[in-house]
């Protein structure tokens, strides 16, 4: 089930980071492409998180 999680988190992070980038080459506006960007980085920390937490406990 982490390993689900991780993946859709990562998926979604790299998703909103790309269209953040797309929306800043293609001019969008500040709050378009921040929010996107933002919200990707945030996916891609809860992913991070979420592999670290499924590392742990399978070294148990």
């Amino acid at each position: 089930m982490l390993t689900i999680a991780g993946w859709l988190l990562f998926l979604g992070g790299l998703f909103g980071m790309a269209m953040g980038i797309w929306k800043f080459t293609t001019g969008g506006t500040p709050l378009e492409y921040g929010v996107m960007g933002i919200g990707g980085g945030a996916y891609l920390l809860a992913s991070a998180i979420v592999c670290y937490i499924a590392d742990r406990i399978s070294r148990k």
